[in-house]
C-alpha cells in the first residue's frame, strides 16, 4: 500500500514537470511575441517622429480624437490621459519615457 501510494505521488511529480515545461514553452513563445509587437511599435514610432519633424499637427485636434475614442471604453471623463501624454512625446520627438512606478 506505502508503495502504491509512492506511485502515484511519482507519477504526479512526472505529470507536473511534465505541465512545467509545457508553461515555459508558453511562457516564451509570448516573450517572443510581445518582443516582435515592442520592435514593431518602436519602428512605427521613429517612422512617425521624422515624419512629424516635417508636417504640422495639431495637437488639439489629435487629443479630441482621441477622447471621443477611449472615453466610454475607459470610463474616465477626458479619456485616456496615458494616449493623450504619448501624442505630446511623439510630437516633441521625444522617446515616451519608462514609467516609475
Amino acid at each position: 500500500m506505502f508503495f502504491d501510494e509512492i506511485k502515484v505521488v511519482e507519477t504526479s511529480i512526472k505529470q507536473l514537470k511534465t505541465d512545467l515545461i509545457a508553461i515555459k514553452d508558453g511562457v516564451d513563445g509570448h516573450y517572443d511575441q510581445l518582443d516582435d509587437f515592442a520592435a514593431h511599435v518602436i519602428a512605427i514610432e521613429a517612422v512617425l517622429i521624422e515624419m512629424l519633424k516635417k508636417t504640422e499637427i495639431d495637437a488639439e485636434a489629435v487629443k479630441a480624437w482621441i477622447v471621443a475614442a477611449t472615453e466610454k471604453s475607459t470610463g474616465q471623463e477626458g479619456g485616456s490621459q496615458k494616449a493623450q501624454f504619448i501624442v505630446d512625446n511623439l510630437l516633441k520627438g521625444d522617446p515616451v519615457p519608462e514609467r516609475k512606478d
